[in-house]
């Protein structure tokens, strides 16, 4: 399934029972590509009609309208990433592949721990204390929200039988959020654990402060609380970390499940997503063939020739159902791009860069995104924000490789 591969065996660290598992999952994929295809023709085909029944050349064009986002914007976190966190993953999977001893690194070995032997089990329990005490530095009320979500059981945690892969915090006005997420006792599952607890954050201050039409956060921002969420969490392993094996795994944590999921994987479906849209605006179709041959080409540009792309990496573009939400997928690395300025801004001016963003929280839609922005402290009219958390990722990267030395002599 789904949940057992992404959670488990993608981070096998057995090499030879991780690329087994690789093998056999897209062997299974690789049986539904066609039908899988016709499906999201069919998707965009329907985006690319209503598109010009509105008077819009370009469906890309009409679906950031919603967002009150410019096609600038849109393209430039695309470009930029694309570009400049390149050469900073690839220095770092680089690395990670020194430090196992492997021939190579594939496709199917990105989302492997830089320390294996030091990945602790950590039990629900544990989950809860951590994130009690990541969030002590928001305030009391925040912290007391993240503990309501545990013991008013607002948390679907158990892996059944047809429940949806990845995570999920859905909203309803009136009501409080629900999340659903697969448990799986280990560090990854409490990164996405108060990830989707930051949506909680924003979905519970923004329909006090507003009428159901005001309440939801623009797509542009939507991922920012969240990600934030994340930060926290490393924030608090790092400065809790006791000698330089613990700090090295936060740091590595901060980059393989905050940085990774949302400035790499989400973002090379946004350039995917770019590239279909170009074929229909062009009027243009596409089937499975199209579509491999379309994201195998985007994972080559990024990852270049430190990552060897197995056969099946092209098959990705079937694990993510943000391709029916739109310009979704981008969203993340915008979202995170903000939440990153924002949370340097408390580390160094404290209590009045928190109210700023507890301020930016309970905006919910009624403002639009650069405006809604601003009010947490960050410009995203030009690159310099996302320029500037590249560039924290670089020294990010730098750090890892130099705690590597130290405790490897």
């Amino acid at each position: 399934s789904f949940v057992m591969y992404e959670e488990n065996y993608q981070k096998h660290p057995d090499t030879e029972v991780r690329r087994a598992a690789y093998a056999k999952f897209n062997q299974t994929l690789r049986r539904y590509q066609n039908t899988m295809a016709a499906g999201y023709l069919a998707q965009v085909t329907r985006e690319k009609i209503t598109a010009t029944m509105r008077g819009y050349d370009s469906v890309i064009d009409y679906l950031l309208a919603d967002q009150e986002v410019s096609r600038a914007m849109f393209d430039r976190q695309i470009d930029v990433i694309m570009h400049d966190l390149a050469p900073i993953m690839r220095k770092y999977i680089t690395h990670v592949k020194e430090l196992w001893g492997l021939d190579h690194i594939g496709y199917t070995d990105l989302q492997i721990d830089i320390d294996p032997a030091y990945s602790p089990t950590i039990t629900l329990d544990q989950a809860k204390q951590d994130i009690e005490k990541a969030t002590a530095i928001m305030g009391h009320d925040y912290q007391a929200q993240m503990m309501q979500a545990f013991t008013d059981h607002w948390i679907d945690f158990p892996a059944n039988q047809g429940k949806d892969s990845g995570a999920y915090t859905a909203g309803p006005y009136g009501v409080h959020p629900y999340v659903e997420m697969t448990w799986s006792n280990s560090l990854p599952a409490v990164y996405t654990l108060i990830h989707e607890l930051g949506h909680t954050a924003q979905m519970v201050r923004s329909e006090k402060a507003h009428n159901i039409l005001d309440a939801d956060f623009n797509d542009y921002l939507v991922e920012s609380p969240s990600t934030f969420n994340e930060l926290l969490l490393t924030h608090y392993l790092d400065q809790t970390a006791k000698d330089p094996q613990m700090k090295r795994f936060a740091l590595s944590r901060l980059l393989n499940d905050t940085y990774f999921h949302n400035f790499v994987t989400h973002l090379l479906e946004a350039a995917f997503q770019r590239k279909v849209y170009q074929r229909i605006d062009a009027g243009d179709s596409f089937d499975a063939a199209a579509l491999n041959a379309i994201k195998r080409q985007v994972l080559t540009d990024f990852w270049g020739p430190a990552v060897e792309l197995e056969e099946g990496a092209e098959l990705t573009w079937m694990r993510q159902s943000h391709y029916y939400m739109g310009l979704y997928s981008y969203s993340y690395s915008a979202g995170l791009t903000v939440a990153t300025q924002a949370f340097q801004a408390i580390e160094q001016q404290g209590q009045p860069a928190v109210d700023r963003w507890l301020r930016y929280l309970s905006l919910g839609d009624s403002l639009n995104p650069v405006a809604a922005a601003r009010v947490a402290g960050v410009d995203v009219t030009t690159d310099a924000a996302l320029k500037q958390t590249i560039a924290f990722l670089g020294r990010t990267v730098d750090e890892i490789i130099s705690l590597s030395h130290e405790i490897n002599g």
